[in-house]
């Protein structure tokens, strides 16, 4: 390869005999491997001319060996490529690489473009200095076509797949997802489609097939078997995504099993739209049977006539039964079944359509009303060939007519029978119906009446409150009803407005004997008024006198009291010792009753004076009061074991002093009546009403009394136990009644014998001060 070319070369100098042969020898072996190279192959001077080439570039190119060399290099390459042969080449020559390997264009004679992959190398003398390039070419045009047409049909597909509807999947032999393609797909996935790559179909989060398992679809595919149109849901951004996948597998060299590969599609869409068809053939089937209904055909020629099942339900008979023709007419009534022919016969001779009711006797001999339906559908002649329709049974619509039309009438004889005017208009104000004793309220006959504009046949009603209010009725579709003077016919009306779609209905009623009724009613009203307020005048100044009097009485009592106790307890203690034990007993007895005297006026004083007194409006806790008296009555009685059970603050408004007369009476009468219990015990609360009162209560364990003698249990000096058994004025409860009364509350007990009582009460704002 190191010999010099036989064209446009030095010869080489004279050599001794025996290296001429080896050199001619040499020679001789290059030329031959060169020119019978089946790749084109090129000697090149250092300054870009061809020095030689094979028959095989010749051919590559198209030219002669001489054309060849009488071309540079440059000159049947392809312009775009010139720069990368010169820099390579001067990579060789500064020795920066011993040769370069490069695809490149060349031109053909005849204009073409050809592609080759040129190995390039320096072949250098023995001082090192450059001789020439020699390069081999390889022919890689139809290659580069095939990469190029690759490239076009991998471009292609990939636009396709953008534009389809599908998405493309390959898994290996793991039956691991490898890639995906397509627009579509990456919409199924959460982050992209990344996310299934690497993974199996059955280890991706939230897939669940559909009609089968995993496990069944795993069995396929260790089967190496392909699988169509498996089904699976995911959610996606709490929405129902439905895909179906189609895959086969792929082997490679050998028959070796490489892996799964095929499409995917998004069918969300169709899967709703399968849904909403089932639905809508079940709601159709639904209606169907709910609507009896039913198609029929018949085809011209033919002698059976085809019914749906809902037909043969309608007849009657078993599903799938198909009559004959004249057997399908027979089932109509006999007089109905002249009409039923006509029709048909219209249909088959002139294309006429028919939508008719009739009667029919079912197989079981029932009569039920029919909807007729049927159309005619031509052929490619112009003839009715065939007749087809529908078929429904109307017996319920027909029923339901009747008895609508049964309604109206008695609604009309209703309307025409009631003592009441009653008219409806339109929402063009025009009459549409008067009954009888409109008639006679209007002083005119219906006829003159129906279909005129109320305001101008009653003038009178134009501008006036009645029709601002009917005009407020039908506007706002809200009933009115007013009182007003009808004066053409000088009476009194009452009138209700009831607005519809089609206007307003209108009840009038005559109440001039009622307004009549009503002044001299009130009239009387006045009079009993003034009569009351004189009488209350009365009363109150009798009241005033009684408390006055009652204050005098109980007043003017305690001086001789006082004296009566004075002298008695003088004379106890001066003449005790010498009085006979009888004399000292009355002595005793006298003294009692003058204490007891003594406390029934000043029961009286204060039941008086409490009528009397002005109340405050304060904040009070009852609770502090309750607290209050009951270390009064501790104090007292040292000696008694009572539980007292207090809630820890219990809110109220009311006079502070009054209020606590109440708990000191309340707690009081609870501390005395428990006074021979073993355990005694004292509840002291309050409680949420019905009506969101609040009620306060004592309640206690003690004696108790008989709810048959509780009517007068809050009046002055009533006692439910004798004095033997507990001491007292009976003057307590009054006194709490009279302070609860003046607070706008009220009070009441509940009790046993024995079982102990409980007092509660309410309070209000005072009525006034």
């Amino acid at each position: 390869m190191s010999s010099l070319p036989r064209t446009r070369a030095h010869r080489p100098a004279p050599q001794p005999a025996n290296a001429a042969r080896l050199y001619d020898a040499s020679e001789q072996q290059f030329t031959s491997a060169f020119e019978n190279a089946p790749i084109g192959m090129s000697l090149i001077a250092p300054d870009g001319q061809r020095l030689r080439v094979n028959r095989a570039f010749c051919a590559m190119l198209g030219y002669t060996q001489e054309e060849l060399l009488e071309r540079t290099v440059h000159d049947v390459t392809h312009p775009d490529d010139i720069a990368g042969d010169l820099r390579e080449r001067g990579a060789l020559l500064a020795g920066a690489k011993e040769l370069y390997e490069h695809e490149k264009r060349y031109l053909h004679k005849d204009g073409r473009v050809l592609w080759g992959r040129v190995t390039c190398s320096l072949v250098r003398d023995c001082d090192g200095r450059p001789m020439h390039f020699i390069a081999q070419v390889q022919d890689i045009t139809q290659h580069k076509h095939d990469e190029q047409a690759l490239r076009e049909s991998e471009e292609r597909f990939r636009s396709l797949t953008m534009l389809s509807s599908d998405w493309y999947w390959e898994q290996d032999e793991a039956l691991r997802f490898t890639s995906f393609s397509g627009a579509v797909q990456p919409r199924f996935w959460r982050d992209g489609h990344e996310e299934g790559i690497g993974k199996r179909r059955w280890e991706i989060s939230g897939l669940r097939p559909l009609g089968t398992t995993w496990d069944e679809h795993r069995a396929v595919l260790e089967r190496r078997l392909p699988f169509r149109d498996l089904q699976y849901v995911r959610m996606v951004d709490g929405e129902a995504r439905y895909v179906t996948v189609s895959g086969e597998p792929v082997f490679g060299a050998g028959g070796r099993f490489t892996g799964y590969r095929g499409t995917g599609r998004d069918i969300t869409a169709s899967h709703a739209a399968a849904e909403r068809l089932r639905h809508a053939e079940a709601l159709l089937h639904m209606a169907a049977q709910i609507g009896r209904l039913g198609a029929w055909a018949w085809e011209l020629g033919q002698q059976q006539v085809l019914w749906s099942t809902e037909v043969c339900a309608i007849h009657e008979v078993k599903p799938g039964f198909s009559p004959m023709r004249g057997q399908a007419v027979g089932f109509f009534a006999p007089e109905d079944q002249p009409a039923v022919l006509d029709a048909v016969r219209n249909c088959v001779l002139r294309g006429t359509a028919f939508d008719m009711e009739a009667q029919i006797v079912t197989e079981r001999g029932r009569r039920v009303w029919v909807r007729l339906i049927g159309e005619p559908e031509w052929n490619a002649r112009g003839r009715v060939r065939r007749i087809q329709g529908a078929f429904q049974d109307i017996s319920e619509s027909k029923r339901v007519t009747e008895q609508a039309r049964l309604m109206a009438e008695q609604l009309s004889n209703t309307l025409e029978s009631i003592t009441d005017a009653f008219v409806t208009i339109d929402r063009d104000w025009r009459f549409t119906y008067l009954n009888g004793d409109a008639e006679r309220l209007l002083r005119r006959p219906r006829e003159e009446l129906l279909g005129k504009n109320v305001f101008e046949e009653l003038p009178n009603l134009a501008g006036s409150s009645v029709q601002h209010l009917l005009e407020y009725a039908l506007e706002h579709d809200v009933a009115q009803q007013f009182e007003e003077e009808y004066r053409p016919a000088n009476i009194w009306v009452q009138a209700k407005a009831y607005p519809s779609r089609q206007g307003l209905a209108i009840y009038v009623k005559d109440i001039t004997k009622r307004v009549a009724a009503e002044r001299e009613i009130l009239r009387l009203n006045a009079e009993l008024e003034e009569r009351v307020r004189q009488r209350t005048a009365q009363l109150e100044m009798a009241n005033k006198e009684l408390e006055a009097f009652s204050y005098s009485i109980a007043h003017d009592l305690r001086a001789p009291l006082s004296s009566i106790g004075g002298f008695s307890q003088m004379l106890e203690e001066g003449a005790g010792h010498v009085l006979p034990e009888r004399c000292a007993h009355y002595l005793r007895r006298i003294r009692a009753g003058v204490r007891q005297m003594g406390e029934l006026t000043d029961g009286l004083l204060s039941l008086a004076g409490f009528s009397r007194a002005s109340l405050l409006s304060e904040t009070v806790d009852m609770a502090v009061l309750a607290r209050g008296v009951v270390a009064m009555l501790r104090e007292a009685e040292p000696q008694r074991e009572v539980q007292i059970v207090m809630a820890s603050t219990l809110p109220a408004r009311g006079d502070p002093r009054l209020l606590a007369q109440v708990m000191g009476n309340l707690v009081g009468n609870a501390w005395k009546f428990t006074g021979r219990s073993e355990h005694a015990r004292i509840d002291i609360g309050s409680t949420t009403m019905g009506d969101g009162r609040t009620a306060y209560f004592v309640r206690d364990n003690g004696a108790g009394f008989d709810m048959g003698r509780a009517e007068r249990l809050f009046e002055a000096f009533q006692r439910m136990h004798s004095m033997a058994e507990f001491q007292g004025t009976g003057i307590g409860l009054a006194i709490v009644h009279k302070i609860v009364t003046r607070h706008g509350g009220r009070i009441w007990a509940e009790s046993a014998p024995r079982r102990g009582a409980v007092f509660y009460f309410t309070l209000g704002e005072p009525p006034h001060a």
